[in-house]
């Protein structure tokens, strides 16, 4: 094996990559490290603010609802252009309040497993399908996979199913050249999350404390988050697959 140096193996330069959800939050720190490490990044968002975001990293902006298959599509073949897709951050997905068990109806169990699992599956189907050089794909999963957790059952379901599509993936993929890992969050501080938490702090909860209520002591950045997938996606992680990293700040050790 070539020795290579660190900076050569962050080097994404010629890569394309897709980002779904990358208007804002983690998906827009994931579009601007991979931006930042040379790819030419696609964002695939509902959310217009991303035509802004790619405008300003160099990349492109693709509105784009995961869940209907032909605008999938569409996002895809932009990302890939005409050599290709390189890498696929699948990180759109819908937020974890779901409610206690009672309350909770199978409409919403329905949408929250149409968003996080199964549209994850169609991404992923859709992208290896345009990496004919092999490529990298990170699912965003959860920590509430690994613990679960009070009025969050139907979203610590969809998030187990990723992790469970992520290792199946990873063994059919990788003949294929293609690593298929995983990141489960902890808390982070992004827009959706400070929306969820509102209505605790109006009943008096110290929300900044709460998210930084880990054993490192530090709020989660969307950033935190983005670096590890610079990690798998990079050669760095060229042996790795099938992987689950845990980014939570210690809260689940």
């Amino acid at each position: 094996m070539n020795a290579s140096t660190i900076l050569e193996l962050v080097d994404l330069s010629g890569k394309r990559a897709l980002v779904t959800g990358g208007a804002k939050g983690i998906g827009a720190a994931c579009a601007r490290r991979l931006a930042e490490a040379g790819a030419h990044v696609t964002i695939a968002d509902l959310d217009p603010a991303g035509a802004e975001l790619a405008a300003a990293i160099g990349g492109e902006f693709v509105a784009c609802d995961i869940t209907d298959a032909a605008q999938l599509e569409q996002a895809v073949d932009t990302a890939a252009g005409n050599g290709g897709l390189d890498i696929l951050v699948n990180n759109a997905g819908i937020y974890p309040t779901t409610g206690p068990v009672g309350k909770v109806t199978d409409d919403f169990i329905m949408r929250m497993l149409d968003v996080n699992v199964r549209a994850q599956f169609s991404a992923t189907r859709e992208a290896a399908a345009r990496m004919p050089n092999g490529g990298s794909i990170v699912n965003m999963a959860s920590i509430a996979a690994l613990g679960g957790g009070a009025n969050i059952s139907a979203y610590s379901a969809s998030k187990g199913a990723v992790i469970a599509l992520t290792r199946a993936h990873a063994n059919e993929l990788g003949r294929d050249g293609i690593r298929v890992n995983a990141i489960a969050p902890g808390i982070i501080d992004t827009p959706g999350v400070q929306e969820q938490m509102e209505p605790l702090r109006q009943g008096g909860l110290d929300i900044d404390a709460q998210i930084a209520a880990n054993p490192v002591g530090l709020a989660g950045q969307p950033d935190h988050i983005a670096r590890g997938v610079l990690f798998l996606v990079s050669n760095l992680a060229a042996f790795v697959s099938g992987h689950v990293l845990v980014i939570d700040g210690g809260a689940t050790a």
